[in-house]
């Protein structure tokens, strides 16, 4: 009997030799997606991971030294009630897991029990040597903890600190529930291709392989597109550009949810940095902001003119300590404003009021192009008399008529200086001369004024 290998066989035997290779090709795409899968997944833990614990690094600091801030009166006057009742508040906070208050040299004043077990008892924790000899904010690690530890300062006084220990289980939490979720997400995704690969077995290797460079296209990218935005915002680089956020599938919601949270952690370094720059009594800009401010002028170099004036309050000590020290805050705050206002309506110069301290104010003024042909001397001798003439006017602050007259010393850049310290010494003796000759005056700096100090 002879055996044919008719039409029929070979039909049959192409079409099984075809499935054959597709379910092998189908296997190496599956294989290949699997791989995706864990890439992806890796990728997206590691950029949800630094989000995470950046977010509550940026928090912790900012509650540690917030708290420190508050305390540092009640620790001054050893009330412990007070300090109890602040450490009690930071305590039922999310994460928390403790809050110590200790001295100097590291003994515990109170650690938010009504007991206080521990009063008295010197830290001697792993951590504790390194918070002890630290005299600024601390951030270490221990297990599954985040401990911050900030100083507490009066003037140039230590009376101590305040470490505050996070647990970083609901972070973790947090972050395992995410990459559950994505995976989650990939594999629905996967589901969908797998589906899509069977139904087009018989359309041949080409269409499988399209299939994976679309999930190349549609997965990987934008993926990749996420780790490399963590990274520019783990080096404070908050404007970055998120692609594909306007799709609607999974991944797009992936992405405008990273785009969230991305917002919210931008927003509260702009806030932490607001407080930062600010003085907390007048609302100005603070001596940080300011010094940081002169540095970008004088780095523009010498073609570039501008000034420094520097003001106080004449005889504000006697006044302060005559009538108390919160009708003094008052004197400043209304002396800021003042100061704000003159400087506002004067055209054709910039100046940017700071307190650095005390009643000691600074103004940062250069010309603007509505100066014309005026030279920043003469605005600013337009400016100082205008001030002179608005200090020397009677003012009310809390229902009190009073007059409290100010002194300013004017240096130039680059006449007079070129460094940050020389302006500033400068301006004291330009400031010292005004004050020598009867007060509520101005006064340029001149060479001369050192020779006669």
């Amino acid at each position: 009997m002879n055996f044919r290998f008719g039409l029929q066989a070979r039909f049959l035997a192409l079409v099984s030799i075809a499935l054959l290779t597709s379910a092998i090709v189908l296997g190496i795409l599956l294989h290949r997606q699997w791989e995706l899968r864990s890439s992806i997944l890796e990728l997206s833990a590691e950029s949800t991971r630094t989000l995470v614990q950046d977010r509550l690094q940026l928090q912790a600091q900012a509650v540690a030294e917030n708290t420190a801030e508050a305390l540092v009166n009640p620790i001054y006057n050893f009330d412990l009630e007070i300090v109890g009742r602040i450490v009690g508040d930071v305590l039922v906070q999310p994460d928390v897991k403790y809050v110590t208050v200790y001295d100097s040299d590291g003994f515990v004043m109170h650690d938010g029990t009504e007991e206080i077990a521990n009063y008295g008892q010197q830290m001697s924790d792993p951590l504790a040597a390194a918070i002890i000899a630290s005299d600024s904010l601390l951030v270490q690690h221990e297990g599954d903890i985040l401990d911050v530890s900030a100083p507490i300062r009066i003037g140039d006084q230590r009376l101590g600190g305040v470490r505050i220990g996070y647990s970083l289980e609901s972070a973790r939490r947090h972050e395992a529930k995410a990459n559950k979720e994505l995976g989650e997400q990939l594999t629905d995704i996967g589901r969908r291709y797998f589906i899509g690969a069977i139904f087009l077995l018989t359309l041949a290797l080409v269409l499988g392989i399209a299939i994976s460079m679309v999930m190349q296209r549609v997965l990987i990218r934008p993926i990749r597109g996420l780790v490399r935005a963590a990274r520019e915002i783990d080096s404070g680089n908050f404007n970055v550009e998120l692609p594909g956020r306007h799709r609607s599938d999974e991944v797009g919601e992936l992405i405008q949810s990273f785009e969230r949270m991305t917002e919210g952690i931008s927003k509260r370094d702009r806030d932490i940095r607001r407080i930062a720059d600010t003085d907390s009594l007048t609302g100005l800009a603070n001596s940080r902001a300011f010094r940081a401010s002169l540095e970008e002028h004088l780095q523009r170099g010498p073609s570039h003119e501008f000034a420094v004036m520097l003001a106080d309050i004449d005889n504000f000590k006697p006044f302060n300590d005559t009538h108390g020290h919160d009708f003094g805050d008052q004197v400043l705050c209304r002396f800021a404003e003042r100061l704000r206002n003159v400087v506002n309506a004067h055209e054709g110069i910039e100046a940017v009021p700071a307190r650095l301290g005390g009643d000691e104010f600074v103004l940062l003024a250069c010309r603007t192009d509505a100066a014309g042909d005026a030279s920043l001397r003469e605005l600013l001798t337009r400016l100082a008399e205008s001030l002179i003439e608005e200090f020397a006017e009677g003012t009310t602050v809390n229902g009190r008529e009073l007059t409290f007259g100010s002194s300013f010393g004017i240096s130039l850049f680059p006449d007079d200086s070129r460094t940050a310290s020389g302006l500033m010494k400068t301006c004291d003796v330009a400031l010292y001369a005004a004050k020598r000759a009867g007060k509520n005056r101005y006064r340029f700096f001149t060479h001369e004024m050192r020779s006669n100090n």
